[in-house]
């Protein structure tokens, strides 16, 4: 029997139905766009043509860049993590007029700026240290969600395809196990991007010094 503090809520049940939207419609759509941008028999060719000295973690470089072979899935198994930074920069998608990696204006419905959204909604659960939403919460972030969805399945022209999925979720039953494991996923995901962040960071800081070392080394020779 589950402690009272670990018992679930209505608050973890928010959570869990948010992640599961997330983990489920959300990456699928954002899967279908990057078939529609880049069909996934191209596509070992292309990501090493464009993005092979790309800064990934090892389990993205293994998944998309094996040392042996090559990718040779459908997507299926790429989270919105991988998803995100292949739309981002290898789809020739123009930024939303925040630019990439920032919160899109409220009004603003282009394709980036609804890819946004869903990187963002993801990110808002991940960092959630005890893994619940209030009633407040979880209608902000399911309206984002929903925004999103419906205006990339417009891009998509699926006929609704995502956005009935994730009217269906909304009300689905969610048991503790089932949130759990939406919970351990998404978290996962979010750990994912956060190692991404410090590797991209280390690299701008090493191109940095590096560029201060060239310049001192050129001040001296011109002195």
């Amino acid at each position: 029997m589950a402690t009272p503090q670990y018992s679930t809520t209505s608050d973890t049940t928010n959570a869990g139905r948010a992640s599961r939207v997330l983990l489920g419609p959300c990456s699928a759509q954002l899967r279908d766009l990057l078939q529609d941008h880049v069909p996934s028999q191209k596509f070992p060719q292309i990501i090493r043509q464009k993005m092979a000295n790309h800064k990934w973690t090892k389990p993205q470089r293994d998944l998309i860049l094996p040392s042996t072979g090559q990718y040779s899935g459908n997507y299926s198994d790429f989270d919105i993590s991988l998803l995100y930074t292949l739309l981002r920069n290898l789809c020739n998608i123009p930024k939303h007029k925040n630019g990439w990696g920032n919160d899109p204006d409220p009004n603003d419905m282009s394709l980036s700026a609804n890819i946004e959204r869903i990187r963002i909604c993801r990110n808002r659960l991940g960092h959630a240290l005890d893994f619940s939403l209030s009633d407040l919460e979880f209608n902000d972030i399911w309206s984002s969600i929903s925004t999103a969805v419906i205006e990339i399945d417009k891009v998509l022209k699926s006929n609704h395809k995502h956005e009935k999925d994730v009217e269906f979720l909304r009300y689905e039953p969610m048991d503790s196990e089932m949130a759990k494991h939406f919970k351990e996923t998404l978290r996962k995901q979010y750990e994912e991007d956060l190692e991404i962040k410090s590797l991209l960071s280390e690299h701008i800081k090493c191109s940095d010094e590096k560029l201060d070392g060239m310049i001192y080394i050129l001040i001296i020779g011109i002195s």
